[in-house]
């Protein structure tokens, strides 16, 4: 009985908490409801009232008309489609929230706040239109007192400095006249409420009176540089042409005063163009007029730095010429007197005879070309081509001749270097042998005595070609390197049997302390003298090392070092 009543009491408490939960989930939800209310408020206070009151003061016809019905109707629109049905989105909330429907009541909150972001988004777009359409009027009034402004400057500047534009006034004139009742235009769009074309056609207006006081601007440098600087500029030059005759240039490639002539032509139509404000095509017949005249003053520019050119040359060109035709006469005379001593390849006797030729070739041109210049008229840009090409061609021979006059020198220089190898390689092979005789050798081996032999029959056979004339020097030196080659291989060769010898022999003394106790050692140092008796000094020594390692690990390397070191 107590048991149940625990239970029951228990059931009742559990209900109340659940109750008490539930109230309390109600009384948070409350609170997003209160807070909803409030924004409504607040966006209740939220006018464009203040936005079309601007646009009221306009002048109210026309598009200024069309646009503020349109956008007092999209107001109206918005706060019937957005604003309106808030009160019932949270009217529905709170009906469901009081019957503990938390989820559908979050629904409808979350949809009136929705409608709510879109009210207030749309009111600033709509703010915004309103404005720029206020702006628009602003900067289109900005532009057009501007506009009168540049206007009446620019009548000013005409009738003030008319001489300035000389034939062109009439025509800017009337340009400036024409532009008034399109100013006047500005005023009846704007009257009539049609506030996008007015501001469109001042805007158009104001460019166009921009690119004419440029013209304006423009104008009066296009007839100084038509009326005074050109023609300047064609008497100078054809003044200069004149004085650089005088001096000597041929100028007639050029074609200063026929060129002269059909410039002035060509001048004489901009200033019409000019008079008729056709000022892109006198720009473009001035430019193409200059154009003319810097190619006029290019070639002759070229002529003056080329007779410059010329001077500077001349005394070089001269001396490498004499400095050619003196080492080919002491080519020919070194030749003659070596080839009784060398032998002379007939190509290079017979480049020496084609280097006088050419020679003598390029010193006539060049004779040619300083009996032209001596002339009235010269040319100095053919002339510095032609001296050039002289130059050029000289160097290139002299270059060659050089390197002939080089090799002549060195054969004496390759004789002598020759004979110094042969005398070394005697000398050297004399010492080497003496070794082999001197060493602890039980006899010279057969090949070193072959080797020396062999040496000997090439030095005789160099030494015979050293008394014969004319010498090949280059075989005479492969002819020698050769030797030299078999003197290193003897040498070497030589150097290793000693070696070896010396140090077998002191490995078998080394294991002599060894043979009484041990019977393989002695009988592998037996074996080791054999060998070295018959002159088998390296296999001796890898018998004798391998025999002593077993007993006395590392000793072989050991002696090897000695060895070394005293032979160094």
């Amino acid at each position: 009985m107590n048991m149940l009543l625990y239970i029951i009491l228990a059931v009742i408490i559990i209900i109340l908490i659940g109750i008490g939960i539930l109230f309390y989930m109600r009384s948070q939800k409350r609170t997003i409801i209160q807070e909803a209310e409030t924004r409504r408020e607040k966006l209740n206070a939220l006018s464009y009232d203040e936005s079309l009151d601007k646009l009221k003061q306009l002048r109210m016809s026309g598009e200024t008309k069309q646009r503020y019905d349109s956008l007092r109707s999209e107001w109206t629109q918005t706060t019937n489609d957005f604003l309106a049905p808030v009160d019932e989105k949270i009217h529905e909330a709170e009906v469901t929230l009081d019957k503990f429907k938390f989820s559908q009541a979050q629904v409808e909150i979350d949809d009136a706040h929705s409608l709510m972001d879109a009210y207030e988004a749309k009111h600033l777009a709509l703010t915004e239109q309103a404005d720029e359409v206020i702006h628009l009027h602003q900067e289109s009034d900005t532009i057009y007192e501007q506009t009168k402004e540049n206007h009446r400057k620019m009548k000013r500047d005409v009738l003030a400095n008319r001489h300035q534009f000389g034939e062109a006034a009439a025509p800017l004139e009337q340009e400036i006249e024409a532009l008034e009742p399109e100013i006047e235009r500005y005023q009846e769009l704007k009257d009539a409420g049609n506030y996008q074309e007015a501001h469109t056609h001042i805007k158009g207006l104001n460019d166009d009176i921009t690119y004419l006081q440029q013209d304006m601007t423009e104008i009066p440098d296009l007839i100084r540089e038509a009326q005074k600087e050109l023609p300047g500029q064609f008497q100078d030059l054809k003044y200069g042409v004149r004085d650089l005759k005088v001096e000597g240039y041929d100028l007639d490639h050029a074609k200063v005063d026929s060129t002269l002539q059909s410039l002035k032509t060509e001048l004489s139509f901009v200033e019409p163009m000019i008079s008729k404000l056709e000022l892109d095509a006198a720009n473009q017949k001035l430019e193409e007029i200059n154009k003319q005249l810097d190619v006029m003053y290019d070639l002759i520019e070229h002529e003056v730095k080329s007779k410059n050119a010329v001077e500077e040359s001349k005394e070089r060109i001269t001396d490498e010429l004499f400095h050619a035709k003196d080492m080919n006469y002491t080519l020919q005379t070194e030749i003659e007197y070596v080839r009784e001593n060398y032998y002379i390849n007939e190509s290079d006797v017979q480049n020496v005879r084609q280097f006088e030729n050419e020679i003598q070739n390029l010193i006539s041109v060049y004779d040619e070309i300083l009996t032209e210049m001596s002339k009235s008229a010269v040319r100095y840009s053919e002339v510095q081509d032609n001296l050039k090409y002289i130059e050029d061609h000289v160097v290139v021979i002299n270059d060659k001749q050089e390197k002939l006059q080089n090799h002549l020198i060195s054969l004496r220089e390759d004789e002598a270097e020759a004979e110094e190898h042969i005398l070394r390689v005697q000398s050297k092979k004399e010492e080497i042998y003496r070794r082999l005789l001197a060493s602890n050798l039980t006899s010279v081996p057969e090949r070193f005595i072959i080797l020396k032999n062999e040496i000997d029959y090439e030095v005789r056979d160099v030494n015979k070609r050293f008394s014969e004339r004319p010498i090949n020097v280059q075989q005479l030196k492969d002819k020698v390197n050769k030797v030299v080659l078999q003197m290193n291989k003897f040498e070497d060769e030589a150097n290793d049997v000693l070696i070896n010898a010396v140090y077998a022999e002191k490995l078998i003394q080394y294991g002599n302390r060894y043979r009484k106790d041990n019977h393989d050692l002695d009988k592998s140092l037996n074996e080791a003298e054999r060998l070295f008796k018959n002159n088998r000094y390296k296999r001796s020594s890898e018998i004798s090392a391998q025999a002593l390692e077993r007993i006395e690990p590392g000793i072989s390397q050991q002696i090897e070092k000695e060895v070394m070191l005293k032979q160094a």
